[in-house]
């Protein structure tokens, strides 16, 4: 409250504590006294803006005065001043509250109460101003028309109506290549696959334009009631991001092809050009192991003992072999007895007592049997059975058929992201072997700086007995030169013999000093690695964190979905579990979803109900 406004407000405080008016009608005195002020630059004290409201007598204000330790004013005198100093109260007096939207795109005028009478124009006017409410205020006609209605109503009626920005829209991303050229086939209304449907693989040769950004609208500001221009929302623009193999153009509106070969488009939505490695045998003895960084086209299968590494693999069969894919895998024939990486999606006919890791979906058309399955997607078998196996799938199962009645049980995990928790794993793995060689490090300062103070004191030492070697030297050397003893042959040579002795005293120790130099210089050396090692240690720690923090806020993004799917039967003393819950299935079931849910009091459980 300002010191002008104090006194204003004691006065209302006093009014009000007895009982000669309402807070209510006190602060629209306040309104009125500013709008005075600002329109005719003289301060009328309180009391005068309430009797010009005929809300107080003179009497009445002269007491409340008396209680605030005022000196009473002439009335005669105080009314003439206000009369002279001021425009006339009907004049002035605006009885509507005037309301500005968060947004401060719109107000409205809405009456204190109910039956009110209508201000003059002027006093609305006056009281925008007062609000700095000037874009966008609807025509006087407008206003009159409002203002004619006598009581006014109680609606509220938009006095200004301003111009919000126009957000823009952001361009799309048209790829000028088949994105999913890897499919498998077509999924068939009655569950089967149509297998022969795969697509060709496309080719783009160097120069070609692989994708770029279409379209787009840009925004457009806005301006407030206020008159003040308001930026239009920012356009997040999709991101276009090259990897081997291709480019963005200068501008970075568009991706070229670098290289010829086959454009893929990753999991992080990279595009890329990778070469083609077409085998028209098996893999095996006449090719040996196959490392390419690309695609390989294989017309044969991978035959028992050896591996395959490259980007992304379609072949007939897979057999007792290790394969590492960073994109998509296609097996034809099926996968049987192998340990099978895939950074993208897979796609098989069958597998069969293998491990098998994949990064997106996996999709299998007859059956997993005796397998070890994680999958960071979503694991397919619509038309087919699991048997006898583990399988964690962070997005979910559905299949056909799970168990047999002579198998032994199945165990399926959802909504568990397996990918999550060992990437996690090994980043709290390395921050823990971080400070256990940070702390290592820092030890080996310590050592050091003890060691280094260690030489301080014996190079201090070795300083004071070659400064008292020299002292004693030069002394026998002026006692050589008295007249007395240089006459004297057998005190002058043994005078020269404590000398040279002194002297080599004197060498020795001066070689003790180098030494303790060079090792101080060594301990040194030693300090400042070891402080780079601190350093570096420190940064590693920092990217460790960082890449946790990522991956929290991912996993957060890309939620699991701990549902199963069966569209035929499910067999007794199969598992399944979620994150939280698992449940062994009693007794042979068809048809039905199986789910963990939230139940009563923030507890988990696990929902088995018809599949629709």
């Amino acid at each position: 409250m300002t010191e002008t406004a104090h006194p204003d407000r004691l006065f209302g405080d006093i009014a009000i504590q007895k009982a000669l008016i309402s807070e209510e009608k006190f602060q629209r005195a306040l309104v009125l006294q500013r709008v005075i002020a600002n329109r005719s630059r003289v301060h009328m004290p309180i009391g005068a803006v309430l009797i010009k409201m005929e809300l107080l007598t003179q009497a009445q204000v002269n007491t409340v005065l008396s209680a605030q330790g005022t000196v009473v004013a002439d009335p005669a005198d105080e009314a003439a001043d206000a009369d002279k100093a001021t425009p006339s109260v009907d004049d002035l007096l605006c009885p509507l509250e005037l309301s500005i939207a968060a947004d401060k795109f719109s107000a409205v005028l809405e009456p204190f109460e109910a039956n009110q009478s209508p201000p003059v124009i002027e006093a609305v006017k006056l009281l925008l101003r007062e609000k700095e409410v000037v874009y966008g205020v609807v025509e006087d006609r407008l206003l009159e028309a409002y203002l004619s209605k006598n009581p006014l109503p109680m609606e509220p009626f938009i006095v200004a109506n301003a111009t919000p920005p126009e957000p823009g829209r952001p361009p799309d991303i048209q790829y000028h290549f088949d994105t999913d050229p890897m499919r498998i086939g077509t999924l068939l209304a009655d569950g089967t696959m149509d297998w022969k449907n795969r697509g060709d693989i496309p080719q783009v040769a160097a120069g070609d334009l692989l994708a770029e950004k279409v379209g787009g609208i840009p925004g457009k500001p806005g301006t407030n009631v206020h008159g003040q221009e308001v930026a239009p929302p920012r356009i997040k623009d999709p991101p276009l991001k090259a990897t081997k193999g291709a480019e963005r153009s200068e501008d970075g509106q568009r991706i070229l092809a670098k290289i010829s070969g086959t454009p893929k488009l990753g999991l992080d939505r990279r595009i890329g050009v990778f070469a083609i490695l077409p085998i028209d045998t098996d893999i095996g003895i006449e090719t040996g192991h196959i490392d390419f960084d690309g695609h390989i086209e294989v017309n044969g299968g991978v035959e028992s003992g050896y591996s395959v590494k490259g980007r992304s693999l379609n072949t007939r069969e897979i057999q007792n072999a290790r394969i590492d894919i960073g994109e998509n895998l296609v097996s034809y024939g099926g996968v049987y007895a192998s340990n099978v990486v895939v950074g993208g999606n897979m796609k098989a006919s069958h597998i069969h007592n293998s491990t098998v890791e994949v990064a997106g979906d996996l999709v299998v058309e007859r059956e997993l049997f005796g397998c070890t399955i994680e999958v960071n997607g979503r694991c397919l078998i619509e038309g087919g059975k699991i048997i006898a196996s583990k399988i964690f799938a962070k997005k979910g199962i559905q299949v056909k058929d799970v168990g047999t009645l002579a198998a032994r049980p199945s165990e399926l995990t959802v909504g568990v992201d397996f990918k999550f928790e060992r990437d996690m794993k090994a980043l709290k793995e390395e921050l823990a072997d971080l400070t256990q060689r940070k702390n290592e490090a820092e030890e080996i300062i310590g050592q050091l700086k003890s060691k280094l103070d260690a030489l301080d004191v014996e190079l201090g030492q070795v300083a004071q007995e070659q400064d008292a070697c020299m002292v004693q030297k030069r002394q026998l050397e002026e006692k050589r030169r008295q007249p007395a003893i240089a006459q004297s042959p057998e005190k002058t040579g043994l005078l020269a013999e404590l000398i040279e002795d002194l002297g080599t005293k004197y060498d020795a120790l001066d070689s003790q000093v180098q030494s303790i130099m060079s090792l101080d210089d060594q301990v040194r050396q030693q300090i400042t690695q070891s402080r780079q090692d601190v350093a570096a240690f420190d940064e590693q720690t920092r990217t460790a964190e960082e890449n946790i923090e990522i991956l929290q806020a991912a996993a957060e993004l890309d939620t699991g979905i701990p549902v199963v799917k069966i569209s035929g039967t499910i067999y007794s003393k199969t598992i399944v579990a979620g994150p939280h819950r698992k449940i062994v299935i009693p007794q042979e079931m068809q048809r039905v979803r199986i789910a963990e849910t939230p139940g009563d009091a923030k507890q988990y459980e696990m929902k088995i109900s018809s599949l629709r």
